[in-house]
């Protein structure tokens, strides 16, 4: 276009590209921050998930533990009496085996509990994405330790 005074009027072209870059920035944005909530819940769902594992294991070993201790204790114990062990040495060994299952049982427990953390993968994107933010031109070069 041509204005009065010659010269060449681009304003309302610069208006609806600046429009539609605000529009498809806006868009980005908003389907990156989607993407990061599905992360981060998928993240927390594993964590969940893991951790209840880790309840499970300690709801058996404590089932173990306890009920079982009642019933197969005593004809454990009475069976090396019958096999010539004293009751006093039967009842101990039995008791000994339980403890020691109890225990492992207790590790898994454990083991499966500590791996129960902070959803990693999308606290660092999420920095990845703020740092890219403040310096568009720079590619992050974090990595995410995966277990």
């Amino acid at each position: 276009m041509t204005s009065a005074n010659g010269r060449t009027s681009m304003s309302a072209t610069e208006d609806s590209t600046i429009g539609e870059l605000v529009a498809l920035a806006s868009r980005d944005v908003s389907l990156l921050i989607r993407q990061e909530v599905e992360l981060a819940k998928t993240e927390v769902k594993a964590a969940a998930t893991s951790a209840g594992l880790g309840v499970a294991f300690l709801g058996g070993a404590a089932f173990l533990g306890f009920f079982s201790f009642f019933a197969i204790t005593i004809a454990a114990g009475e069976g090396l009496h019958a096999a010539g062990i004293g009751l006093a040495y039967s009842y101990l060994i039995v008791t000994a085996a339980y403890l020691v299952v109890a225990g492992l049982l207790g590790l898994f427990a454990v083991g499966r509990l500590k791996k129960v953390g902070p959803p990693k993968r999308a606290i660092q994107t999420v920095k990845d994405d703020v740092a890219w933010i403040k310096h568009p031109t720079v590619v992050p070069t974090t990595k995410v330790e995966t277990h």
